[in-house]
């Protein structure tokens, strides 16, 4: 019997090495799981959780980044005490000035209103897995979940919930270039099917040089064809924003709703030669205020080319270049005030936020 054990194990262990399984998640089994939903002759959780998991993803993801143990720790992106932002958030922001206004952030359970669809929701984009977030049609007082058929992360096959979305993906997760995307676990930051370039530290010391490096495409009005780019994510369920309909405009005018996955050396005028203060014609400083993708994410660029009819794979405009993930305390998860945005007024908000790129506005 032991010998059947050992042999069974090491076979296991076979698997596990051939597959190139990275096992990021370390540390106690009980930190995240319960065998019994039961501690001290008391229930953990009102109701069982599946995967036998103590916690949902928002319990799981609630705290305070506190310095330099943000690389070895859970990344919180619910800080119930009030982060500051730009100081202790994280790329994708934080979900705490949601509670009080839903208009600043994504309306996850336990977080803010429950009977707001997406906006610009137009039927749902199917993901790589052909799977559509919403079901095709987003139902009264349906909520946006973490992951799962209604969520971001994970997949979004019909019935699935956060734990059945990204089953299995913490324990084999693989982090920096992010090009494979066939599984869960080897897509950005478990966004099924998508690409791109993981920070670290999630973007905790974020600089022109250390970043996330978000997938983008420079694309045709025609084109909607690549389903890895972070735009392409984000219109799975905002799909009026990013689509290649007549009232969107891509390449030309007119401009009724703004671009995504266009490359800022393509586009008619000059004022994008000067993104975060370029020279013309010369490369730019990485702007991590108004980030920018690329076509390539093998590694992190701290200088994009944004000299007019230059090489247009790695200035490309995306959802992520105006909005947070999460939530941010401005509305409609803006990175910056938008409402501080004054053309032609100059002032503190000159060359920050809008005039990032739009650099004569100012």
């Amino acid at each position: 019997m032991k010998k059947t054990v050992i042999i069974g194990l090491v076979a296991l262990l076979t698997l596990v090495l051939t597959c190139g399984f990275a096992y990021a998640v370390s540390g106690r089994c009980d930190n995240c799981h319960t065998m019994h939903n039961s501690q001290g002759g008391v229930d953990i959780n009102p109701s069982p959780l599946p995967a036998l998991l103590n916690n949902d993803c928002i319990g799981c993801h609630t705290g305070t980044n506190i310095g330099g143990a943000v690389t070895t720790v859970t990344p919180y992106v619910y800080d119930s005490g009030g982060p500051t932002y730009g100081t202790n958030t994280l790329a994708g922001g934080n979900f705490y000035w949601a509670v009080a206004d839903i208009t600043t952030g994504h309306n996850v359970p336990t977080i803010g209103a429950a009977d707001i669809a997406p906006p610009g929701y137009d039927g749902g984009r199917a993901d790589v897995d052909g799977q559509t977030p919403g079901g095709g049609a987003w139902a009264a007082g349906t909520r946006v979940t973490c992951a799962g058929a209604n969520g971001c992360h994970g997949k979004h096959d019909a019935g699935y919930n956060d734990m059945a979305g990204v089953s299995g993906a913490h324990h084999a997760n693989v982090t920096g270039a992010l090009t494979t995307a066939d599984e869960v676990y080897n897509s950005y930051r478990f966004l099924n099917g998508i690409h791109g370039y993981e920070d670290s530290d999630w973007e905790w010391q974020v600089t022109a040089a250390a970043h996330n490096q978000y997938k983008g495409v420079a694309r045709a009005s025609s084109d909607l064809s690549d389903t890895s780019t972070i735009s392409w994510l984000c219109g799975e369920c905002h799909g009026k924003f990013h689509t290649n309909a007549a009232d969107v405009g891509v390449t030309t005018s007119p401009w009724l709703r703004h671009p995504t996955d266009l490359s800022l050396n393509d586009v008619r005028g000059n004022e994008y030669q000067y993104y975060n203060g370029a020279g013309v014609p010369a490369t730019a400083p990485y702007s991590v205020e108004a980030p920018v993708a690329s076509t390539v994410v093998t590694s992190v660029l701290s200088q994009v080319d944004v000299t007019k009819g230059g090489a247009a794979d790695n200035a490309i405009v995306t959802c992520i270049s105006c909005h947070r993930a999460h939530g941010s305390p401005y509305a409609d998860l803006l990175r910056w005030n938008y409402a501080g945005m004054q053309a032609g007024a100059g002032g503190a908000a000159s060359g920050t936020g809008c005039f990032t790129c739009h650099t004569t506005k100012d």
